[in-house]
């Protein structure tokens, strides 16, 4: 029977499977953080007197238990089950008894669910922070290892100007920081909480907020209970906004590799065991992971968008429309977190060839150069010296690629690309966010210890 039945009005069957889902399956992921929220909460009644003493600590005593048995697989959410938090209850009433039915008393199924998913959001966004992380520094190695090494900068998917295997790694390595800025945003996002805001307006008792938000780590700033409510969605989103910008800095790392891997370019070899065999062609070599990376980058967007959509239009309050943000959220962070994995691993196996790119680095990607030496050495106006190199093109000459890039000196050309500042960046941004986590991580500890 459901949690929510009065004994005559269980819902058809039809109609529950539709209704449900596979939402089971999501619930097996939040069970852990919806345990935490649970606990939280009974410590917060039993300490404002809402529960006598002796009732939330049992109630506390069986959920520490339920906890560590769900970690060792000794129960789990079934197709069957209502949801989580109805067979979270079911099991502690089964274990304490009557105590057990006094766990929702100051709650709802809405906010219950927001704070189980608010929690696993604030832990994901931190194991995503630190996976992009990784990811940049193991591009950034690539970058300081062949640093001034000549190579071609490409526009309109075309050879167009001298550029340097220092910039080409050490820019992909950036754009995985920078994203880090929406990762923060979405963690701003994650810090309210809104247990204790019901279904949406409170409830009639004198629970304790700021409490319930201290042991579990949020803000200790608590906000309104419509605005927490009314903030599922907003924030699902936001936490696939932040996965998006990685994904598709991803993306465009993946396409430059598929481009500078063909017979054509030739500039790059991948390690061993990172690329696929062809079921007819046995040649073949293919680079998977990174057309994989594309793919799933459009894939990702197909949920930011829908669940971007999925609160366009609803009333304040809850609604039914928001249970499937859920599952939106944590499919599109795992889809982030694995991309961030391979190319993690596959970067270090990346080698360049340096013969097949010298040999791209033709006269005519120096035409700019030259006029600019025309510029420099004759005090010609660069318009006119445009004209007269683009009317000469062939009498240029390749020049001495190395010292091209080394003499390249302005901030953030080939020759001061600033990258010791960026591993110091990487650094200091791992320190942040891994210490983010190991709060969260304490203070969740801190709540299992009987």
């Amino acid at each position: 029977m459901a949690i929510w039945s009065k004994g005559d009005d269980q819902t058809d069957g039809l109609v529950h499977a539709f209704t449900v889902g596979d939402d089971h399956l999501y619930d097996r992921e939040l069970a852990p953080y919806d345990l935490l929220g649970s606990l939280a909460h009974a410590r917060m009644l039993g300490q404002v007197g809402v529960v006598d003493a002796t009732d939330a600590a049992m109630m506390r005593s069986g959920l520490i238990s339920l906890h560590r048995e769900f970690l060792a697989g000794e129960w789990t959410v079934d197709a069957g089950d209502e949801d989580v938090h109805s067979k979270i209850e079911s099991l502690l009433t089964l274990r304490i008894g009557e105590a057990g039915k006094r766990l929702h008393t100051g709650r709802s199924r809405n906010d219950q669910v927001l704070t189980a998913a608010r929690l696993w959001q604030r832990h994901a966004l931190c194991r995503q922070a630190g996976e992009t992380i990784l990811a940049a520094q193991a591009l950034l190695e690539r970058a300081l290892r062949y640093e001034f090494h000549p190579f071609p900068g490409y526009t309109h998917q075309q050879r167009a100007m001298p550029s340097s295997l220092g910039m080409f790694f050490g820019a992909h390595a950036q754009a995985l920081l920078d994203d880090l800025a929406l990762c923060e945003a979405a963690w701003e996002l994650t810090a309210a909480c809104p247990l204790g805001s019901g279904a949406s307006y409170g409830v009639g008792l004198p629970l304790d907020r700021e409490l319930s938000a201290k042991l579990l780590g949020f803000s200790s700033e608590v906000g309104i209970a419509l605005a927490d409510a009314n903030g599922r969605g907003k924030v699902e989103t936001a936490c696939l906004d932040a996965g998006g910008a990685v994904f598709n800095d991803l993306a465009r790392f993946s396409s430059d590799m598929l481009f500078f891997t063909t017979s054509e370019c030739g500039f790059f070899t991948l390690g061993a065991g990172f690329t696929t065999g062809s079921s007819i062609m046995p040649q073949k070599k293919n680079l998977d992971l990174f057309e994989l990376v594309r793919a799933r980058c459009s894939k990702h967007l197909g949920m930011r968008t829908a669940l971007a959509s999925m609160t366009i239009g609803l009333l304040s309050g809850y609604a039914r429309d928001l249970q499937d943000t859920k599952g939106l959220c944590l499919d599109g962070m795992r889809l982030v977190r694995a991309a961030l994995a391979v190319v993690t691993a596959a970067a270090p196996t990346i080698d360049p060839v340096p013969q097949r790119i010298l040999a791209a680095l033709t006269p005519d990607i120096y035409a700019t150069d030259e006029a600019y030496r025309l510029v420099r050495e004759q005090g010609m106006a660069f318009r006119d010296a445009y004209r007269q190199v683009g009317t000469q093109l062939e009498r240029l000459h390749s020049p001495d690629h190395f010292a091209v890039v080394t003499n390249r000196t302005h901030q953030g050309s080939t020759g001061n690309l600033g990258l010791p500042r960026l591993a110091s960046r990487a650094k200091r941004l791992h320190e942040t966010w891994h210490a983010r986590q190991a709060r969260l991580e304490q203070t969740w500890q801190a709540l299992l210890t009987p």
